[in-house]
């Protein structure tokens, strides 16, 4: 390092801008105050107040918005719920009242007889009774015409689903159609009639569906809202719209939103969208009969009231926040001012125009910082003058003090290239105790680089007669790790090889234990068995004998049931005879006729009766003669089957001593195995000590060379170095 190479330009502390310095720093504070409009206070203060108000007054707004209106649309859905409910009643009434009518006169002795001079009678008056009916007719399996209410001719209605469903034995079945009458919707329905509990013919009635149509027509909801009724098809059979319920058919809405989604099972309240983009809103409900009952509404006219109060709230609540916001801008306009003169002043004050003053009346915390301020501007101006002074003096004692260490680093640079025989000036009494320091630090490195230079000459050579002892003491200990690593792997495979027979033989004993106690409880099993069966051939036996008697019983049956058979006939006999009886006396044996009847009825049942224990009596006797040779059969196979059963568990007696002596041999096997386990076990740790220890005095052996190594090349770079230094 030389004398030329310290920089000694002295730098002033504070100095005084000159006038032309000051107009430039004022040009640029006044740049510096052009600040963007969205980072002024006038424009972030309101922002601030403002994002603080008005986002809660919004949200109040928006939930209490959102409350009400869910209110009113709560209040328009239970609307139409009620009146769907309200029709729906009325409809299943309707509904029930025709079910009943048509059930009872079902049950009926003239519409069970199927004569149709009985039926016709009752079907006129039946429909004479129930004005919304205008047929009424009894159909016979074939599915044609027994007897009708009208005098038209007899009618296939084989193809018809009421008579079908009927047939099939349900006890009431709908269709909806148009009626040939007067081209109107109408439904007829069905029961069967039965003749003891079977199905021998249908009564069907037919009504036109004006109770229901007007029903749906008083269904009223402000402009837009109205009823309809569709079957269980989705075909319409009740409309406001007369167009849509008048035609050679019935109107198919299943495609209509509401039916659709009350055909797919879901029903209730329901939001959609006509053809026309109108949005609806409905309300559905189904009958028994798989009808649906439906009322819907526009959402405009519907939730006309939600749309108004809505525009009420965003209307009060625009004009607030415009007014928040107009006196939060006024208010900041006033609060602002002040402090942007108190910036200017403080931007004309930091670009060095110490004589600023703010005039600002206010007793409020502005005031007082404009106070401040003023008082800050008269001090400052005072301390840059007593700064100025001391920056003088100081500026001459530094200057002073620069020359001595120039001169001082000029009599010891020779140090820094290597020369300890350089020695500093003492004439200056300033830099007198720096020079004592430099000359004795300089000695002190003369002795240093003294012994260092003979210690490293001597470190060198003890260094390279130690180095290959040591490198073949590293090789020795790492092949000595190698061998010891390789020892144990086969150690460590023969542990987990006498491991893994340990654990097989511990579950071969263990199977063989479960073996036994299976085998064990397989001849308690077979005793049992063995018991089991002579108690079943016994069983079989006496079945065997009680069979035979049933069968016995059974002939005595029969002959008590022809005995009835020809009483029965005899009665209906005597009925007939009755009954003509009856007719001949005219008026006076009207009563009798009927009791003859009823006898007659009660014959032919206890004929038919007989008939059928007559049956059951034969089928009786031929299952009795097949449960009994079954049993003779099954009482041979008994017995084969105990002999089986003893010899089999004669086996098993031998297989269970077997296994017992088996189960002795495992157990000694699966102890030894353990041992074993154990012994190699131990010595596996031994050997993975013997290895940690082998592999850590190898680590450590290559670390003693590699440190050696290391050191020597330390040792000559020193020497190296202490070459460099100048010492004589």
């Amino acid at each position: 390092m030389t004398q030329s190479s310290i920089k000694t330009t002295p730098e002033a502390i504070i100095s005084q801008p000159s006038p032309n310095s000051k107009a430039e720093t004022l040009s640029g504070w006044q740049r510096s105050m052009k600040i963007p409009f969205m980072q002024r206070l006038q424009f972030r203060v309101p922002l601030f107040v403002l994002l603080g108000v008005i986002p809660p007054m919004l949200i109040g707004i928006n939930y209490a918005s959102s409350r009400a209106s869910k209110i009113i649309e709560t209040n328009a859905q239970e609307i139409l719920a009620n009146q769907t409910q309200a029709l729906t009643e009325n409809v299943a009434r309707w509904k029930t009242m025709n079910v009943l009518a048509l059930q009872n006169l079902s049950r009926l002795p003239s519409m069970v007889s199927l004569e149709a001079k009985q039926q016709k009678p009752l079907l006129e008056e039946f429909v004479k009774s129930y004005d919304h009916l205008y047929l009424a007719s009894t159909i016979g399996l074939d599915g044609m015409n027994i007897a009708r209410n009208d005098n038209k001719p007899l009618k296939d209605y084989s193809s018809r689903n009421y008579f079908k469903g009927a047939k099939a034995g349900n006890d009431i079945t709908w269709q909806s159609l148009i009626s040939k009458t007067n081209q109107q919707p109408a439904t007829c329905f069905s029961t069967p009639i039965r003749q003891q509990e079977v199905v021998a013919g249908v009564l069907q009635a037919c009504s036109n569906l004006d109770t229901i149509a007007q029903q749906v027509g008083a269904v009223k909801i402000g402009e837009t809202g109205y009823a309809m009724v569709v079957d269980e098809a989705g075909q319409l059979v009740a409309h406001p719209n007369s167009t849509l319920v008048t035609g050679d058919k019935l109107t198919d809405f299943r495609d209509y939103p509401p039916v659709k989604a009350l055909l797919g099972g879901r029903k209730g309240h329901l939001d959609f969208t006509d053809g026309q983009g109108i949005s609806w809103i409905a309300y559905s409900a189904s009958l028994e009969n798989g009808w649906g009952v439906f009322v819907v509404q526009q959402q405009g006219e519907a939730f006309l009231q939600k749309r108004q109060f809505e525009q009420i709230v965003w209307t009060i609540a625009l004009t607030v926040v415009g007014l928040v916001g107009l006196i939060v801008f006024v208010v900041t306009n006033r609060m602002v001012k002040p402090i942007i003169r108190l910036t200017k002043a403080s931007g004309a004050l930091s670009s060095g125009l110490l004589n600023q003053k703010i005039n600002i009346n206010r007793n409020d915390e502005i005031g007082v910082l404009a106070d401040s301020f003023n008082t800050m501007a008269q001090q400052l101006q005072v301390s840059i003058a007593s700064l100025e002074q001391e920056a003088d003096q100081k500026r001459q004692q530094k200057e002073k003090l620069e020359n001595e260490i120039a001169q001082l680093l000029g009599d010891v640079g020779g140090a820094m290239d290597g020369d300890l025989t350089v020695r500093a000036n003492l004439t200056s009494m300033e830099m007198s105790t720096v020079a004592d320091l430099f000359n004795a630090i300089i000695h002190n490195l003369k002795d240093i680089a003294m012994e260092v230079k003979t210690s490293t000459t001597h470190v060198s050579s003890s260094l390279g007669d130690n180095k290959q002892s040591i490198q073949g003491l590293a090789q020795q200990a790492i092949e000595e790790a190698e061998a010891t690593r390789q020892t144990l792997g086969s150690v460590e495979a023969m542990s987990q090889s006498i491991e893994a027979v340990a654990n097989n033989a511990n579950e071969a004993a263990t199977l063989v234990d479960d073996t036994y106690t299976v085998t064990q409880e397989g001849s308690k099993a077979m005793d049992k068995t063995v018991d089991s069966i002579f108690q079943l051939r016994t069983t079989v036996g006496e079945t065997g004998k009680k069979m035979k008697r049933l069968g016995e019983s059974s002939q005595k049956i029969s002959q008590v049931v022809s005995l009835i058979e020809e009483i029965a006939l005899k009665t209906n006999l005597l009925a007939i005879n009755a009954s003509v009886e009856a007719r001949r006396a005219g008026k006076q044996g009207e009563g009798f006729m009927i009791v003859a009847e009823q006898v007659g009825a009660l014959a032919e049942q206890s004929a038919a009766a007989t008939k059928e224990i007559t049956q059951i009596v034969e089928a009786i006797q031929g299952e009795t003669q097949e449960v009994t040779q079954a049993m003779e059969l099954g009482t041979s196979q008994v017995v084969d089957s105990t002999r089986l059963v003893e010899a089999t568990k004669k086996r098993l007696e031998t297989v269970l001593a077997r296994s017992q002596t088996i189960n002795e041999l495992m157990h000694s096997i699966s102890q030894a195995t353990v041992s074993q386990t154990e012994t190699s076990r131990v010595v596996t740790e031994l050997m993975q000590q013997i290895a940690q220890q082998s592999q850590q005095r190898s680590t450590a052996s290559q670390t003693v060379a590699q440190s050696m190594e290391e050191t020597a090349q330390v040792a000559q770079k020193l020497e190296a170095t202490v070459e460099q230094f100048k010492i004589s």
